[in-house]
Parts: C-alpha cells; sequence; structure tokens
C-alpha cells in the first residue's frame, strides 16, 4: 500500500475529526507504513509475554503497579457505561493491570487486551496505547482509525503519565469493543482518564521525589497544594532534579531553568527563610507566598520539605517566638461574630467536641479553623489540613491512612503513616468534606469510631488520638438526601456546627486587611492608601478571603515605598479602580463643614440605633459595606465613644 494511498484513506475516514487528531492519526499511519513496514489488512494475535515476564516487569514498575491498582478500579467505577475496560501499561505498551466485567472479558482477550499484550505501536499499528507512547498526550483512537484492520471494531482512549524526569513512563487506557460508540461519545472519557493519569503522574512524583524540597506552583493561590499545582523538585543547592507535565511548561517559558534561582530569582536558603516565615510550625509545608517569575508576572508558591530538611530548618536555625493565642493577630477580635465562633470554637474543641463549620468558599475556614487549634492545642501541636475536594478518591485515601511497610515492590521502608497519623496529639481539618468519595467516608466513621487507623497493605490498627474539625461550602444534610453523603458520618462529625459570615458582611475589613499586610511584608510595613481601601469596601468579594489575600499578595509585589495605591491593584478591579480615582478628589478632612456634617450625622445615626449596624444601614439606606467604608473614612469605626467624644 503506498503512502498517499494510506493517507488518502485515513483522511476520509476522519472527516468528523478535529486537526489535531487527524494529524497524529496520519502521522502514526505514515510510521506504520514507512518505519513499521505493517500491512493494513495483517490479521494476528497481539503478542503476549508469559506470566512470569508480566510480573517481571510489574516488580520493575514497582511504585506505579502499586499506586495505579487501585486507581484502575477506581476509574473502572467511575465509567458507567457498559463494555468498557480499564488498562495500564509500562513504558513498552506492555498491559500490566486491567479490569472489565466479567461478562465482558472474552471480548477483550479475543481482541487481544490482557496482561502481558505488547500494544507499542510498532507491533500493533496506530492504536490508543501505542500512538499515545508516542504523541505523550491523551489520544482518542476510533474504530477505523486503527491502522490494523483487525483492530477496527475498538475504541480506545488513552492519557500517559510521566516520571519526574519528563518521560512516559505508562499509559492508562479505557477501550470499548460496542459497536455504538460514536467519536463524540469518548470527550467525557478522555477527560477522565486524563484526569487520572495526573493524579498517578503526581503520586508517582512525590514517591520518587520523597528526599527533594518540593516546590508548589500556581497562577491561583487557592489551588497551591492541590491536584492543580505545578510541582518541581529541588535540592538544597537549588538544582532542580524533577518536574510534573505543568511544571515543565512553566520551566519552557521562563526560558528552559535550571535551578530555581534563575526560575524564581531567589536562592534555596531565602526562598525557605520567606516561606517557613509564613507558617513556623513544623507540620511538612510552609505557607503561601507570591513569588515573581522570571520570564515575567507572579504565582503563589509553597514548600513541601522532606524530614530531614523539615528537622535542619525547624532545629538548627532560631525559632520564631509564637504568639498568645489572644495577642489578636490569629484571633479575628474586630468582628463581633467571627469573635464569638472563636470563642465558642476554641471552648468545644479543647473538650474534644468535633466541630462542622460551614461558610462560602474562601470565606476563612481554614484560618479559623488554625486559630481554634492554637488556642485550645496550642501552636506546637501538629494542625493537619487535608481539601478532600482536590484529590482523586485513591490519593485521598493513601493521604488520609497511609501504606504499610514493603506493602508493594520498591516500597518506602518504614512505610507512610498518612496524614491522620501525623494529627496524632493535634487536629486534624478535613476541607470541603462533601466532596469525599463515599466508600472513603465508611473507613473515616470507622478511626473515628474505634480511634484507629489502618494503613493500606496492613491489617494491624495503630491508635491515634486528635481533635477533628471539618468543613464544607455544600449543604451536607441536602447531600446525605441524595445519597452523596453518609448520614451516620454527618451526626459523627456535626458535634457543633460554626457558619462562618462572608467577607462582605464582615465588620473588619481595616483590621483584616492590617493583619494580613503584616503577614506578607518582607521590606518593612505595607499599607494601602485611601482610595485602596475605599475600592476594598467597594468589592463584593465573591472569593472572601481567599480573593482578598490573592489581592493584597499581588499588590504587595508592586508596592512602592511601603504603601499600596490603586494602581497596583489587579486589573480585574478596574470598574471600582475607576470609580475610586474618580470620587478621590472628594476625600477630606474634620475642617471642611460638609465632612463635619456628614460625620456628626452618621455619628447621631449610629447613637440613635445602639451602634447596631444593620439597624443603621437600614435606617440610612445604604448597605453595610457601604457603611463600614463610611465608618472608616470618618475615623468613627474603631471607636464606640462617639456620643461621649463629641459632647466635650
Amino acid at each position: 500500500m503506498s503512502g498517499s494511498h494510506v493517507g488518502g484513506r485515513i483522511e476520509a475516514a476522519l472527516q468528523l475529526s478535529g486537526v489535531a487528531q487527524n494529524r497524529a492519526v496520519l502521522e502514526s499511519w505514515q510510521r506504520c507504513h514507512d518505519q513499521f513496514g505493517l500491512v493494513h489488512e495483517t490479521a494476528r494475535r497481539p503478542e503476549i509475554i508469559s506470566e512470569s515476564q508480566t510480573r517481571q516487569r510489574r516488580d520493575r514498575s514497582g511504585r506505579l503497579f502499586h499506586h495505579a491498582h487501585e486507581m484502575v478500579r477506581t476509574l473502572y467505577r467511575k465509567i458507567d457505561t457498559a463494555g468498557y475496560a480499564v488498562f495500564l501499561t509500562d513504558r513498552d505498551g506492555v498491559i500490566l493491570d486491567s479490569v472489565a466485567a466479567h461478562s465482558m472479558l472474552p471480548s477483550f482477550r479475543t481482541n487481544g487486551l490482557l496482561p502481558g499484550a505488547i500494544w507499542s505501536e510498532e507491533r500493533e499499528g496506530t492504536n490508543g496505547i501505542g500512538t499515545c507512547l508516542v504523541e505523550g498526550r491523551p489520544i482518542t483512537i476510533h474504530k477505523d482509525e486503527h491502522f490494523l484492520t483487525q483492530h477496527a471494531g475498538l475504541t480506545c482512549t488513552a492519557a500517559p503519565v510521566f516520571d519526574p524526569d519528563g518521560k512516559v513512563c505508562s499509559v492508562l487506557d479505557i477501550s470499548a469493543v460496542r459497536n455504538d460508540i460514536r467519536r463524540e461519545d469518548c470527550l467525557r472519557v478522555r477527560s477522565l482518564v486524563a484526569d487520572y493519569a495526573d493524579a498517578l503522574e503526581r503520586i508517582l512524583f512525590f514517591d520518587e521525589c520523597a528526599n527533594d524540597i518540593i516546590v508548589h506552583l500556581h497562577p491561583d493561590a487557592e489551588h497551591v497544594g492541590t491536584a492543580r499545582d505545578a510541582l518541581i523538585a529541588v535540592r538544597p543547592d537549588g538544582a532542580i532534579t524533577g518536574s510534573t507535565a505543568l511544571a515543565r511548561r512553566l520551566l519552557s517559558a521562563s526560558g528552559g531553568a535550571q535551578n530555581i534561582q534563575s526560575l524564581l530569582g531567589a536562592d534555596m536558603d531565602s526562598l525557605m527563610a520567606r516561606m517557613l516565615a509564613a507558617n513556623p510550625v513544623a507540620t511538612g509545608n510552609t505557607g503561601t507566598q507570591a513569588v515573581p517569575i522570571g520570564g515575567g508576572g507572579v504565582m503563589f508558591g509553597q514548600l513541601t520539605l522532606p524530614e530531614k530538611q523539615r528537622r535542619r530548618f525547624y532545629t538548627a536555625k532560631p525559632q520564631p517566638v509564637q504568639r498568645p493565642a489572644n495577642d489578636g493577630h490569629d484571633i479575628p477580635d474586630q468582628d463581633g461574630v467571627l469573635r464569638r465562633l472563636f470563642q465558642v470554637g476554641s471552648k468545644l474543641l479543647a473538650n474534644d467536641i468535633h466541630l462542622l463549620m460551614s461558610g462560602e468558599t474562601g470565606s476563612g475556614k481554614e484560618h479559623l479553623a488554625r486559630a481554634i487549634h492554637n488556642s485550645a492545642m496550642g501552636a506546637g501541636k501538629p494542625f493537619v489540613a487535608i481539601n478532600c475536594a482536590a484529590l482523586p478518591e485513591s490519593l485521598i485515601e493513601s493521604e488520609l491512612f497511609g501504606h504499610a511497610s514493603g506493602a508493594f515492590t520498591g516500597a518506602a521502608r518504614d512505610g507512610f503513616g498518612g496524614r491522620i497519623k501525623q494529627a496524632d496529639g493535634g487536629t486534624l481539618f478535613l476541607d470541603e468534606i462533601g466532596d469525599m468519595p463515599v466508600g472513603i467516608q465508611g473507613r473515616l466513621l470507622r478511626v473515628l469510631e474505634q480511634r484507629c487507623v489502618e494503613p493500606l497493605g496492613s491489617t494491624k490498627s495503630v491508635p491515634v488520638n486528635f481533635r477533628l474539625i471539618c468543613a464544607s461550602n455544600v449543604d451536607l444534610a441536602h447531600a446525605v438526601a441524595n445519597g452523596k453523603f453518609r448520614e451516620d458520618l454527618l451526626y459523627r462529625i456535626k458535634g457543633a456546627r460554626l457558619a462562618l459570615p462572608p467577607l462582605r458582611e464582615r465588620a473588619d475589613m481595616a483590621d483584616l486587611v492590617a493583619r494580613l499586610l503584616a503577614g506578607f511584608a518582607k521590606n518593612g510595613p505595607v499599607r494601602c492608601d485611601d482610595g485602596v481601601m475605599d475600592v476594598l469596601h467597594h468589592h463584593n468579594w465573591p472569593g472572601n478571603v481567599r480573593e482578598l489575600v490573592n489581592v493584597l499578595q499581588y499588590a504587595c509585589v508592586f508596592a512602592e515605598n511601603g504603601i499600596i495605591k490603586v494602581s497596583h491593584l489587579p486589573d480585574d478591579l478596574n470598574g471600582l479602580i475607576k470609580n475610586a480615582e474618580a470620587t478621590a478628589p472628594a476625600q477630606t478632612n474634620g475642617h471642611n463643614p460638609l465632612w463635619q456634617a456628614e460625620r456628626d450625622a452618621l455619628g447621631k445615626a449610629l447613637n440613635d440605633q445602639c451602634w447596631h449596624v444593620s439597624k443603621t444601614a437600614k435606617m440610612l439606606g445604604i448597605s453595610r459595606n457601604t457603611l463600614y467604608r463610611k465608618m472608616e473614612k470618618y475615623g468613627i469605626g474603631r471607636i464606640r465613644k462617639y456620643a461621649h467624644d463629641n459632647t466635650r
């Protein structure tokens, strides 16, 4: 068959396919014909190595096979359409593991899809596994797109798994033998298998880079430390030893940086000191900080320290003095609602009452949880936070419960105790618990009831003693009614409910901004000018405190002489910025009669309503935010003696 005939045939078969897909398949067909000498009409079974050879390949894959074994089964359960199977291969396209409905096994075996089968492009022509290995990206090979006619009944969707060196070490594949599958039906499958391949890549990355410092980077601070961030493994001298696919794209955009200093403009010691200052407690993870990128722009970063580095930096260097729990820095004492939540929560947690926090995304649930923990348990005790929404099911299980020593070939000698074990003697904070898979909910319930945890691969229970704070931005009672959350677990974790107000309803904007800026400042105090505060008071803050943190961290990077101006704020606040600039000339002082008259009128209204802000705002026909802004403007938001001061 000529090359032109090959190209013409596949172009006709792919009239409904995308340009990129078309290119990948066309190039694969050319390779099959020109390089591999395959014949289109070949009819033979794929080569299948022996069981002992397959076991040897599984052993050589070590941690890959161990971590992926349960993930393959979890992925299969996510596919609610009959006729599909999930496969895991090594870097050569040899199938190491598979799962399919028992009734479908004969069909897949007939088509050569079983453990030990070699599905490289060189052997089997254009196919999901082999072509994915070559392309290094998620791909679907649908029916007649297969080079060999004997595979024309298959639809295969595959995604690559990369090792820390950026090489494809495995492929996750979802294949079907159904005749009624259309290419557009594969879109959800493609997204699903790509997500699980990314999750497996992260698991392998943390496993293989366990002795390195891990740098987490993301343009949005809320995604730092989640499954969405870019990961870079770094030696203490700053040399980059590994990275995830997301991080490699970042490094490429920054001119191919080979060390952390050329990427972030700071050596490892300086970066470490800065990050540790944001979270001085030895939890393994530093605080999140804004960091400039060498290629331009600002990212948000966090460090995960290996045990050796953790001991060096937390013991060899002077420890920051821990603030008393009542110094006003960690306690939201300028807002009455939050102050009450803090007081109640601290007392309940000290008496081992589980807390369930509710509130909008970004409203500061983790910050309040940490403040309650510091007050009730002490800042020196472990505080372990896990975002249940950021991890796939298999990763949540591994993170929470850990794995036993020797549970798999190549496993860490001492195993991994899990995050629950790390919280022993302290507090476990489970954020977005409503997104925890139902199967994991059952295991968590047993831990709470029995006060012990059983690592994966072990039959031995390990006793644990921790306080529990959970948080959710969804109605868990509604989730129970829909079968997405266990009712028995809800009643177990709901010892007391703390409902956090959104930022737009809080009374402590000025104090909150000051506290946040004090934590961000590197080279001396930083403050916002009046125009900036006006913008902040007017904004509705759909992202709540998390959004405010992002705005302030961004602005701090560009602040001049310790002052943040309107021009330093992110562009997405443009409408409010223009309004602030238009009204700025109207700002004046108490020597202006109109200024003094409005101040007096506002003070009288507050006095008449006994300083009840909501009632005063309603009486004046303005919002609470507007009232707080005016109180700040006239200097009466910080005192409660206005009536007395004006009678002198």
